[in-house]
């Protein structure tokens, strides 16, 4: 957070067309730049990358162990990476995402007293192959949150009052009107008091922003953008709405409660003092409010009467990590898992069990989790390198009556012996399957090393199946002679498939699709049936 003079006043500037430019490493802009457009598809996407690409472990953390023994129930997979732009010669870091549909949208800051910020456009409309659309580059301006509704972008952030003699303090919220989802230069902007707006939302006619340092809580006319109320509180992190209230975390004052419509107070309670400057968010489980402490972790609280419900603290003992470096910057809540980004230990997953959050596990992504949101399918990371990792939970969406199968909740390695008949529902992530006789799995399965097939076993899996890393194409899935693979559902394979003389691979019904971004070995005498799709037409 840059630390500036704190004054209060509030400025409404219309904000107009500048520039068009097609090199994502843009120059310094001029001071009366305000928003650089970057449209160029093809510059734009090389910055995305593909080459870790694949099947992601989820570790059970402990002093000197990061790989699993235990079964996942919750496989996951790395899409892609997102490198960060790059703006006057500085690399920006990722602070928020926020999800419209097929869209993403991605904020960026610059570290240290300098600013410069951006929002990327990401269409992830395809889950494989996710694509940057469009790109806004902020000269002078930090960007720290961003949030969406209803055909508008709201941004939060701070501008250089060196590079803008017109503002009297840096922290700004902002109303972008989007055409068809992306990018324009319909743009006002409002100054706010406190060195940097941290965080915005918005709920019924109007959008909220808080500021930092000594900041306020102010509630903006959605049509007008003409603030309707300021309500100053120290040290504000973190700004949420649930049913009609407005919620605000200070690092110093814990939470607070409006009335969205007359922000009148209805409550608050105390939450550990944080450190000066620091990113925090919170998020909603039930009627509980889950808030990221920094060093002391994460807690739960009765939304209604402030009681501490729960306390997640944070890992420690991380093998090759300082201590120093393990906090719990970030929550979000996705149907009933809860996921933390917890700096230099990474990315933790819990899931709401019996009125309590329970360890699911670490997801192997390598690197400091600074942010991160969870919406529909996907997983944001932002890491300490400034990049973005997209990641995405396996989900079938078939339609299968497998309950009288158990659940599978054995060895990360499934091995099914001669004259064995093995069945499973559910969702489990795996590190290898080997099949020598019958394995049946209906549900959502992924396997990040190698799955072999061998000569007279049948493997039928009835929902979805990731496998695989592009990293290690050689971890293949492997059809031997006289073996057989069973489809009734999704497959996507990271590595190599290998179909070797006399294999089998059918598809059943009329829904199945199969994306492989290996490469396909056949042998002589290879039989494929069925109706399916091939998304990269490898068969």
């Amino acid at each position: 957070m840059k630390i500036k003079s704190l004054l209060g006043c509030t400025l409404l500037a219309a904000l107009t067309l500048i520039s068009c430019n097609n090199d994502d490493n843009v120059a310094a802009g001029t001071e009366n730049e305000k928003i650089i457009i970057n449209s160029d598809v093809q510059s734009l996407n090389k910055r995305i990358k593909f080459e870790n690409s694949g099947v992601l472990d989820i570790i059970t953390p402990s002093a000197g162990k990061n790989t699993p023994v235990q079964a996942g129930s919750l496989p996951v997979v790395l899409v892609a990476e997102v490198n960060p732009p790059v703006y006057a010669g500085k690399t920006l870091k990722a602070t928020h995402v926020a999800i419209n549909g097929n869209y993403a949208y991605v904020s960026y800051n610059t570290e240290g007293e300098a600013y410069g910020g951006a929002v990327d456009v990401i269409n992830i409309s395809n889950p494989n192959v996710p694509q940057l659309v469009v790109q806004a580059i902020f000269p002078n301006t930090d960007v720290s949150a961003v949030s969406y509704e209803n055909g508008k972008l709201y941004i939060a952030g701070a501008a250089s009052v060196d590079a803008f003699p017109n503002l009297s303090s840096p922290g700004f919220v902002s109303a972008m009107t989007l055409n068809n989802g992306l990018l324009t230069t319909n743009y006002v902007q409002t100054q706010l008091s406190g060195n940097v707006a941290t965080s915005v939302t918005s709920v019924g006619n109007r959008y909220y922003a808080v500021s930092g340092g000594a900041g306020d809580l102010v509630a903006l006319d959605k049509n007008t953008n003409q603030v309707q109320a300021t309500i100053p509180v120290a040290d504000l992190r973190a700004v949420g709405q649930n049913n009609n209230k407005i919620v605000v975390l200070s690092g110093t004052s814990g939470v607070k409660v409006y009335d969205a419509n007359s922000m009148a107070p209805q409550g608050s309670f105390a939450t550990s003092v944080d450190v000066p400057g620091a990113k925090r968010t919170i998020d909603f489980l039930g009627n509980n409010l889950l808030v990221s402490e920094g060093y002391n972790g994460l807690g739960v609280y009765n939304f209604s009467t402030g009681s501490k419900l729960q306390t997640i603290a944070v890992p420690t003992n991380i093998a090759g990590v300082d201590n120093a470096d393990i906090t719990t910057n970030a929550v979000s809540v996705n149907n009933q898992n809860v996921f933390l980004a917890n700096g230099g230990a990474g990315l933790y997953i819990y899931k709401n069990e019996n009125q309590a959050l329970n360890l699911v596990g670490s997801v192997a992504m390598n690197g400091s989790c600074n942010y991160t949101m969870s919406k529909g399918d996907y997983i944001f990371a932002a890491m300490g390198n400034g990049g973005l990792k997209i990641a995405k939970m396996v989900t079938s969406t078939q339609t299968l009556n497998c309950s009288q199968f158990p659940t599978y909740n054995g060895s990360v390695w499934l091995n099914v012996n001669s004259n064995e008949t093995k069945e499973y529902q559910g969702s489990a992530s795996l590190m290898g399957v080997n099949v020598n006789a019958n394995l049946t799995f209906c549900g959502s399965l992924s396997v990040s090393q190698g799955l072999n097939i061998n000569s007279g076993g049948v493997f039928y899996m009835k929902g979805s199946l990731a496998q695989g890393q592009q990293s290690n194409p050689w971890l293949s899935l492997i059809i031997n002679n006289n073996a057989v693979m069973r489809v009734e559902g999704d497959v996507v394979i990271y590595g190599h498939l290998i179909l070797n003389s006399g294999a089998k691979l059918e598809f059943v019904g009329n829904n199945s699709s199969i994306t492989i971004h290996g490469n396909v070995t056949k042998g002589s005498n290879v039989t494929i049936t069925g109706t399916f799709k091939d998304t990269f037409n490898k068969l």
